[in-house]
């Protein structure tokens, strides 16, 4: 709808010219005030989204360190850390002149567990030797208290393995050729 740029003459105006007038001036002004109202809502529209995005933008800056979520939360967005100590003071790992304890091996554990394989191979199904010990741990457990004294229990750990040579033709039996291989694989290990 086009407006009138200047005001017509009115005394020049028939009284039919002027009824004309009236109206269009009157659905214009229906027109306009349909346009304000949209735009209130709109502006009104506005407020509350732009509200809502402040509100995620805050959310989104949150992390572990400004409010009461977990560090986990923080992803991979995680600050570097600080460390308060001074560069070059004293070098990383043992100091010069520290006296280092280890926790020795005992001659004489009081207990030991042999881990052996089993006796037979699971894939070819022949009987397997009695092994060698490839691997030894000591664990040193303490047992729940007794009031009178606290002893310190050993455990000592073998482990035991076998190896064997599988033979087969790759023709003949190429399902026990794979097989074996991977026995192979896993001996190794």
């Amino acid at each position: 709808m086009q407006g009138m740029k200047t005001l017509p003459n009115l005394d020049g105006l028939s009284h039919t010219d002027k009824d004309e007038l009236i109206r269009a001036l009157f659905a214009q002004v229906n027109f306009l005030t349909a346009q304000v109202a949209t735009l209130i809502a709109q502006a009104t529209q506005v407020e509350i989204l732009t509200a809502k995005v402040a509100e995620l933008e805050g959310r989104l800056a949150l992390n572990s360190h400004n409010s009461s979520k977990p560090t986990s939360s923080d992803g991979f967005n995680k600050p570097k850390p600080k460390s308060l100590r001074v560069a070059g003071q004293n070098s990383s790992g043992g100091q010069a002149g520290h006296q280092g304890h280890t926790l020795k091996k005992v001659v004489h554990p009081d207990h030991t567990e042999q881990h052996r394989p089993p006796a037979q191979c699971a894939s070819c199904l022949r009987l397997l030797d009695e092994g060698t010990v490839v691997e030894t741990r000591q664990v040193f457990d303490i047992p729940p208290c007794v009031l009178k004294s606290l002893n310190i229990r050993c455990w000592k750990h073998a482990v035991l393995a076998v190896k064997f040579a599988v033979v087969f033709s790759l023709k003949l039996f190429p399902h026990l050729c794979n097989m074996a291989r991977r026995s192979r694989r896993l001996l190794s290990i």
